[in-house]
């Protein structure tokens, strides 16, 4: 049951630091009021499937990550409107770095994650469901230092990409249309965050990045 709440929850939410440092989101407020909109969370859920709920999920705090990322915003929009509370559920937010060691260790439910880094942990033996997509679209980019010329002088160079790209669908598509290998072992391939690495390209010391 616990599984088959958290994927719904997620789906229609999508509709809508470490882990020891989580916070009651609940105590926040939001800017604007439901009422002044004329939104009433009670009347958007009432044709939503979700189930009878037992004591001891309605009492379950559901612990769910997010991270530094406007993809993400959907659980914070759920919760604020109060789609949470109309459903009955105790939702928890946390935004941490970490989601993945928390999902891994059992001290979060539920999570946003780059399908990059949910390939590599499951991979690592990582207990990952997928319980939905978070949005359709969106921009990435590969960023590249103004020495590259052409998609063949990439090889060989100093990459922030994951750490697999042979794994990564994103990458494989991206290595494909370049006519360059998808093959890891092709670069040197660094593990960075995107504001560390846009520093790293100014500084010379990477020649690319994913963003």
């Amino acid at each position: 049951m616990k599984k088959r709440l958290l994927a719904c929850l997620l789906a229609f939410s999508l509709l809508a630091p470490v882990l020891s440092a989580c916070h009651n989101s609940g105590t926040e407020t939001a800017a604007v009021s439901n009422e002044a909109i004329g939104y009433d969370p009670e009347e958007a859920v009432k044709d939503f499937e979700f189930g009878e709920l037992n004591d001891t999920e309605k009492n379950y705090t559901i612990e769910v990550g997010y991270n530094n990322c406007d993809h993400m915003v959907a659980c914070i929009i759920a919760q604020e409107a109060g789609i949470y509370d109309a459903l009955g559920l105790k939702v928890n937010l946390t935004k941490t770095a970490e989601i993945i060691n928390g999902l891994s260790s059992g001290q979060m439910d539920a999570g946003y994650q780059g399908i990059e880094g949910s390939i590599l942990a499951a991979n690592q033996g990582a207990p990952i469901f997928m319980a939905a997509a978070n949005h359709l679209g969106g921009s990435r980019y590969f960023v590249a230092s103004n020495d590259i010329q052409d998609p063949s002088d990439l090889e060989g160079k100093t990459l922030a990409i994951t750490a697999e790209g042979e794994i990564d669908p994103e990458w494989i598509t991206w290595s494909n249309k370049l006519g360059i290998p998808n093959e890891s072992s092709a670069y040197n391939v660094v593990s960075m965050g995107q504001q560390d690495a846009m520093f790293a390209l100014k500084a010379g010391q990477i020649d690319g990045f994913t963003c």
